[in-house]
């Protein structure tokens, strides 16, 4: 009796030992199954609207552009497709530019050849063929007879204004351009050359223009028409001026009757 009693408690022991066992046995497996299953699980919900967005985004196609945009892109092309600057010209193309340009400058009915370029090889001569430094005296050079229009010094009346004008501190610099000049300037005009002379302490010189060598002359009056400021055009499209002429007007009347008129339309200003 004391031996069944005692293989009683044991089964009893050992039964909820086995009862534990097999519930732990059984979660594992759930466990694990629901392991298995978790790829096949939903999405979170945030994960899943993003995904979708993304979708739709990608099978919605895109807009065609607009008409603005067409018009920028158009340009924008053009612009890169321009040449530029520093590139190299070829010598045709310059050579028609430039025939283009002169035919633009003739004017309408007119041949584009109508500008009269220099020979092959050579340039038109500026002021600075026509000047020497460091001397006033007359150049050797064959002038012929010559008949003198004006030889002196600029208008005294330039003077007498600029110094009643002399006590203002703006109108100092001009006094003193004004004397300089009635001390150091001559002018020299004939029916050949028209000639300036300067003895200024701080550079000597002498300019001999020839008649045929002006295409164009300007004037302007000053001191009430007493005097004016003449100033004539080379062939190069070079500028001479003379400050401060009397009779100035018939100084231009004479100048303009002599000066050349092959080459008029190198005087545009």
């Amino acid at each position: 009796a004391h031996s069944t009693m005692a293989t009683m408690a044991t089964t009893a022991t050992l039964r909820p030992c086995a009862l534990s066992r097999g519930a732990i046995t059984g979660r594992a497996a759930s466990f694990a199954r629901s392991a298995a299953r978790a790829p096949q699980l939903a999405l979170p919900r945030r994960t899943r609207s993003v995904v979708v967005l993304a979708a739709a985004e990608e099978a919605t196609p895109s807009p065609a552009p607009a008409p603005e945009a067409d018009d920028f892109e158009n340009r924008l092309s053009s612009l890169r497709g321009k040449r530029s600057k520093r590139a190299p010209v070829s010598p045709e193309a310059k050579a028609a530019k430039d025939k283009e340009k002169s035919g633009s400058k003739v004017g309408e009915g007119a041949p584009a050849d109508a500008i009269k370029a220099p020979p092959a090889g050579q340039k038109r001569k500026g002021v600075r063929d026509f000047t020497v430094v460091g001397s006033i005296e007359e150049p050797s050079i064959d002038w012929g007879p010559e008949e003198i229009k004006y030889e002196g010094p600029p208008a005294r009346g330039e003077v007498v204004a600029n110094l009643a004008m002399s006590w203002t501190v703006v109108w100092l610099p001009l006094t003193i351009a004004a004397l300089g000049r009635a001390l150091w300037v001559n002018y020299k005009i004939t029916d050949k050359r028209v000639v300036i002379m300067s003895k200024s302490p701080l550079r000597t010189e002498r300019t001999d223009v020839p008649m045929d060598q002006i295409v164009d002359i300007i004037t302007v009056g000053r001191g009430i028409g007493l005097w004016g400021d003449v100033v004539i055009t080379l062939k190069n499209q070079e500028k001479l001026e003379m400050r401060s002429l009397p009779d100035f007007q018939d100084i231009e009347k004479h100048i303009r009757e002599r000066m050349s008129q092959q080459d008029a339309e190198f005087a545009k200003l």
